[in-house]
Parts: structure tokens; C-alpha cells; sequence
């Protein structure tokens, strides 16, 4: 027969553990929008994995209440997570650094350095960086001159920089 003191013990384990079984629930629901959800942008569902984990966190904390001060160390600890795997996926989508270790990886005979810059011709980037800016409503063009639209991802890099001076003191890794 169990014992409502053991079932009570293992509950307290799923308090424990909340952060990382929401971090789960995030990169799962992550990965499937991604794949299965026609139209949305990687960034959308980062966001939108990130609330679905924040909601299964906040789902164990209510159900286990007892503490405000592990409540909010919980809380921490998975937004801390997410903002891992936020810059996780990142790091694999957009650094050139990266793209071009998998495309040397890919080939038998390697690539010339003239085949390296064609590749990544310095005008044709940022133009790519430029219509998915446009194409995301962050920036707009108006008589061929851009500003900011969806302020979203400015707050954002203002955060980042806010946490870089905070934990680094440095504004950017040139400082």
C-alpha cells in the first residue's frame, strides 16, 4: 500500500526539478512548431516554447506554493535556462563562424579562400539580414532610409547589453 508521505516526497522532487522539466517542455514545443506549424519564423517559436514552459512552471509552482523564495529561485533558474537555449539556437542559425565549419565539413575538397569570400560576399549578408529585418516588421524602409519598426528585438539587445555591463562590465567584447 503507498503512503501519502511518499507520494508527498515525490511531488516535492517534481518541485524541485520544475525549472528543468519546463525547460523540456520548452525546447519540445519549440522544435514541433517549428517543424509542424506552417509560417512561423524561428524566433516566434523560441517565444512561444519559451511560454509554454513558463506556463508549465508556473502550473508545478502553484501546485506546490509553500516557499515565495523558491517560487522565484524557480523562476530565475528557467528563465536563466531558456536565455541559454534562446542564444543555443542562435549560435547554430546565424554565426558565420559556424556555417562555414559545417560547409568545410561537408565537402571532400574543401574550399579556396576566393571561394570562401564569394560565399560570403559582405553586401549580399547584409542584405539578407536587411530583408529579414524588413520581412520580421523590426525595421522599416521609408524614401530609402531604414528605422526601427517592432521595437521587440531592440529591447531585446538593450537587455543583452544591460546584462553584458552587469556580469562582464563591458559593453561589447571589443571594450
Amino acid at each position: 500500500m503507498v503512503k501519502v508521505g511518499n507520494i508527498l516526497n515525490s511531488a516535492g522532487y517534481l518541485h524541485l526539478f520544475s525549472p528543468i522539466i519546463s525547460l523540456g517542455i520548452n525546447v519540445s514545443s519549440q522544435v514541433l512548431i517549428s517543424r509542424y506549424v506552417d509560417r512561423i519564423g524561428l524566433l516566434k517559436s523560441i517565444f512561444v516554447g519559451f511560454a509554454m514552459g513558463a506556463i508549465t512552471l508556473l502550473i508545478i509552482e502553484l501546485c506546490f506554493l509553500d516557499y515565495v523564495s523558491s517560487f522565484v529561485v524557480n523562476i530565475l533558474t528557467y528563465s536563466a535556462l531558456g536565455y541559454c537555449y534562446f542564444h543555443f539556437v542562435n549560435l547554430g542559425e546565424t554565426a558565420r563562424r559556424i556555417r562555414l565549419l559545417r560547409e568545410l565539413a561537408g565537402l571532400e575538397n574543401g574550399l579556396s579562400e576566393e571561394e570562401i569570400l564569394r560565399r560570403y560576399n559582405a553586401e549580399e549578408i547584409v542584405a539578407r539580414r536587411l530583408g529579414r529585418l524588413i520581412k520580421n516588421g523590426q525595421i522599416i524602409c521609408k524614401n530609402n532610409r531604414y528605422y526601427i519598426g517592432k521595437p521587440l528585438m531592440l529591447f531585446i539587445s538593450k537587455l543583452i547589453v544591460s546584462m553584458k555591463i552587469l556580469v562582464l562590465n563591458k559593453k561589447s567584447e571589443f571594450d
